[in-house]
């Protein structure tokens, strides 16, 4: 199905020549759409255009990016999560000085708080009434996720989303809501269905999955942080963190904590970056046996995953659907995913000293 950003209904493009969606829980996510000329719905896609499939209101897409070549159309673009891209994260404005002033935008609180205090101040309610995202609200909150200490000065908003995300197990999403004519941010809490009657398991013995990957990852380990707070220069405060790690097990890193002053505080940020060598899976997941996806468990759930030797008790953190010649392939990941060399150059970015 085909809307504008206003929900006027365009149309529908009933058999797309492929069509990927990738689902991600921390993430904005991604889809890529084809069409060749002869197909209905050829004209109806454009930029800021709003897809969904029929009788999945929920996974709605949001178009960046039309390209034609010769008889074939593709359209590319993210989740409706992917409006937070469009912002970055602007700190209050400080005046009365000889001139204006952007500090940092601080809070300290549960995750789901976190989100709601970013995205107001970003996207729903921001000082600058030009930088607010038409027809976007906040969910209602319900205080869950982990507590801890956020910064933020102008990095990208998705990004500073994603890493409240991996740093608390809680993720977020955009969501419309077509009875009110409006989008919603909230929260997204994944169920852990490895234990209890929400069991869930993925093995080929099980006749749910097939090829296995599974990757140790020490690119982005963190075991020891030292950690600036208030001050300048020499007369910084400056604690560590993690020194009990030594030799190859040591993964040392620095965080700019702002202008923390509580010792405490500062503490909690640091920890925050702290991670052990990860451990991602990518499974093919297959329409059939027990416990199937979308029926049984879902993006952000906690499953079991199992094959080649490996045992994962772990979130599925993305998956991604493929639509080709009336087939569907599905590929999911769990656990922490390998950091590309973007990433990684973003997150030294982030931890610049300033």
């Amino acid at each position: 199905m085909v809307m504008d950003y206003d929900f006027t209904l365009l149309g529908e493009i009933p058999s797309p020549a492929s069509l990927m969606i990738r689902r991600e829980f921390f993430g904005a996510g991604s889809f890529k759409l084809t069409l060749d000329r002869a197909q209905a719905g050829f004209g109806l896609l454009a930029r800021d255009r709003v897809l969904y499939p029929a009788g999945r209101s929920d996974l709605a897409l949001l178009v960046s990016r039309v390209s034609k070549a010769g008889r074939r159309l593709t359209a590319d673009g993210t989740l409706l999560k992917g409006l937070a891209k469009r912002r970055i994260c602007v700190p209050p404005l400080v005046t009365g000085g000889a001139y204006n002033q952007f500090g940092y935008d601080l809070f300290t609180g549960d995750a789901e708080s976190a989100y709601l205090h970013f995205a107001a101040h970003n996207l729903t309610a921001p000082e600058d009434a030009a930088r607010a995202m038409p027809r976007l609200e906040l969910a209602q909150n319900l205080h869950r996720g982990a507590e801890l200490p956020w910064q933020a000065r102008f990095e990208r908003l998705s990004d500073l989303f994603e890493d409240i995300g991996a740093a608390t197990g809680l993720g977020w999403d955009i969501r419309p809501d077509f009875g009110a004519k409006r989008y919603v941010l909230g929260a997204w809490a994944g169920e852990d269905r490895t234990t209890g009657t929400g069991r869930c398991a993925l093995s080929r013995e099980l006749g749910n999955a097939g090829e296995m990957t599974v990757c140790e990852d020490a690119t982005a380990a963190v075991t020891t942080v030292y950690a600036g707070g208030a001050g300048e220069d020499e007369n910084r405060l400056i604690q560590s963190y993690g020194n009990e790690n030594g030799g190859l097990a040591r993964y040392e890193a620095f965080e700019d904590c702002g202008s923390l002053e509580d010792p405490a505080m500062l503490k909690l940020a640091a920890e925050r970056r702290l991670s052990a060598p990860g451990r991602s899976m990518t499974l093919e997941v297959l329409d059939g046996g027990l416990c199937r996806y979308g029926r049984d468990y879902d993006v952000g759930d906690v499953v079991t995953a199992l094959g080649e030797g490996w045992r994962m008790d772990a979130r599925l953190i993305a998956m991604q659907e493929t639509w080709e010649s009336g087939k569907r392939t599905l590929r999911a990941t769990f656990g922490d995913p390998p950091l590309g060399v973007t990433e990684l150059m973003r997150r030294e970015r982030r931890r610049a000293v300033r």
